[in-house]
C-alpha cells in the first residue's frame, strides 16, 4: 500500500511524537542541533525511530527538520547537507525495519522527510531572499528524495509565504506527495498573523497533499486550528500534531504537562473530526503515542 492510499483509506494514521526533545532526553546537549547526532550518534537516531514504530506509529519523521543549508550554517554543518539528509533517511528506515510492531494494517511505518523553516525572516521583514530560501529547500529535498522517502512534510511554518516556497521547491525536485503543517499561537493565528482558513486554502490550491497544524502550545490550540481548516475546506486531508502542552521548569528540568491519557483523548477527538494524520510534537514521547494507539485501535 502506498502512502497516498494509506492516508486516504486508513484514516486516521498515527504519526510519531517529538524528535528534538526526545533526543535531549537521550543525552543531546541543549543548544546542539539534533541533526548533528545523525553523524555523531546514529544509534540514537535509529533507536528513536524504532521506539516510535514499536509504540504504534504508522508514520515516522526523519531527523532533518533543520537540515537545510541556511540553518546548518550556524553550526558549521552547511557543507554536509546531502550527507545529513541521506543518512537520516537510512537511519529512520533501519529503525522502523528493526521494530517489533503491534498489530497494524501498516506492517512498516512510512518514513516521512521533515523539512522545517530556514530560521530567518524573508524580505521585507528580514534579509532572506526568496530565491535563496527556495534553493536551500530544493537542495535538501533533492537529497531526501534520492534517499527514498515515502512523502515530505514542510512543518512548523509560521510564514505562509515561506511555507509556499518550501512546498513548491520540494515539488520541483521530488515526485513524492508533500504535506504542509503550520504552527499557530493562542490567538488562533501564526506568529506572522496567518489564519488557518487562509493557510489551508492557499496550500491546497498549490498542491499540498495534506495540510495541518503542529507544535503550537498544545492540543487545544491545534484542535481549534484544524477545526477551522475543516470548516473552510471540508474536502481537505488534515494533520494534527501538537506539543504535549506548554513546557514548565520543574526542579531544573523542562516538563511538558499533557499526559498520555490526555493525548489519547485528543486523538479520539481528531478522529471524530475526520483528521487523516494524528501525532505529537515537542514533549510527546513513545508513551504518549502508545496511549494514542490503544484508543485509536478500538
Amino acid at each position: 500500500m502506498t502512502f497516498v492510499e494509506a492516508v486516504k483509506n486508513l484514516k486516521p494514521l498515527l504519526a510519531d511524537g517529538a524528535t528534538g526533545t526526545m533526543l535531549q532526553s537521550m543525552g543531546l546537549p541543549t543548544g546542539e542541533p539534533p541533526e548533528r547526532w545523525t553523524l555523531d550518534n546514529p544509534d540514537a537516531i535509529r533507536e528513536l525511530a524504532r521506539r516510535y514504530a514499536e509504540a504504534g506509529s504508522d508514520i515516522v519523521y526523519t531527523n532533518t527538520f533543520g537540515a537545510n543549508r541556511i540553518r546548518l550554517r550556524r553550526f558549521g554543518l552547511d557543507k554536509k547537507v546531502a550527507e545529513l539528509n541521506r543518512l537520516a533517511v537510512q537511519l529512520a528506515r533501519e529503525g522502523v525495519n528493526s521494530a517489533i510492531r503491534p498489530s497494524s494494517l501498516i506492517l512498516r511505518p512510512f518514513v516521512i522527510a521533515s523539512i522545517g523553516p530556514t530560521g530567518e525572516l524573508l524580505e521585507p521583514y528580514g534579509d532572506l531572499e526568496p530565491d535563496v530560501a527556495r534553493e536551500a529547500f530544493a537542495e535538501q529535498a533533492a537529497a531526501l528524495a534520492e534517499a527514498g522517502v515515502d512523502a515530505f512534510v514542510c512543518e512548523t511554518f509560521s510564514d505562509l509565504t515561506e511555507a509556499l516556497i518550501c512546498l513548491k521547491a520540494v515539488k520541483s525536485v521530488a515526485k513524492a506527495p508533500v504535506m504542509v503543517s503550520m504552527s499557530f499561537e493562542e490567538n488562533g493565528r501564526t506568529m506572522m498573523g496567518i489564519a488557518p482558513e487562509d493557510a489551508v486554502s492557499k496550500l491546497l490550491d498549490e498542491g499540498a497533499f495534506v495540510v495541518g497544524a503542529n507544535c503550537s502550545i498544545g492540543p487545544e490550540i491545534v484542535e481549534r486550528a484544524v477545526a477551522a481548516m475543516k470548516a473552510a475546506r471540508p474536502d481537505a486531508l488534515l494533520l494534527a500534531k501538537p506539543n504535549a502542552g506548554k513546557p514548565k521548569l520543574v526542579e531544573g528540568k523542562v516538563v511538558y504537562p499533557v499526559t498520555p491519557d490526555e493525548m489519547a483523548s485528543f486523538a479520539l477527538r481528531m478522529r471524530d473530526l475526520g483528521v487523516a494524520i494524528i501525532g505529537g510534537c515537542c514533549g510527546t514521547t513513545p508513551e504518549h503515542i502508545a496511549a494514542m494507539k490503544t484508543v485509536l485501535s478500538h
